[in-house]
This record gives C-alpha cells, structure tokens and sequence, in this order.
C-alpha cells in the first residue's frame, strides 16, 4: 500500500470483508475475504493471501485502509 492512501484504527471486530488490513503480525496489507465465527465467541479473519488473523490474540486498536 502506497502512503497516499488514508488509514484509520479501528476494533478488529469492525473489519468486514473487503476491507484492507494490515496484519497485526507481520505488518503487511492484506485483503480480508472471509470471517467465519467460532464457537467459543471468537472471529477468524482470512486473507487473500491464506492469512489468517485470530481475534483471540489481537489486542487493541488495527489499521484499516480508509474506502473512498
């Protein structure tokens, strides 16, 4: 992602699908495709790149590319 484009921090539980997230880990920008609900009140979140972000372990606030 170019640094033209706007960020914002948000909750991982605002991410939707399509949106563009940095991955808390490794810091790149990845598409969020899929969410899928566990059944012990957590979120999955899936990458176009087969990452996979478990809300589990994320705390705090993550950038989330602004949509025009």
């Amino acid at each position: 992602m170019s640094s033209e484009h706007a960020t914002e921090q948000v909750r991982l539980s605002d991410i939707r699908e399509g949106d563009m997230l940095q991955d808390p880990r490794s810091g790149k920008w990845i598409k969020i495709t899929q969410t899928t609900d566990a059944t012990e009140r957590y979120r999955v979140y899936h990458g176009d790149g087969g990452e996979v972000i478990d809300s589990r372990f994320v705390t705090g606030l993550v950038n989330r590319q602004v949509r025009e």
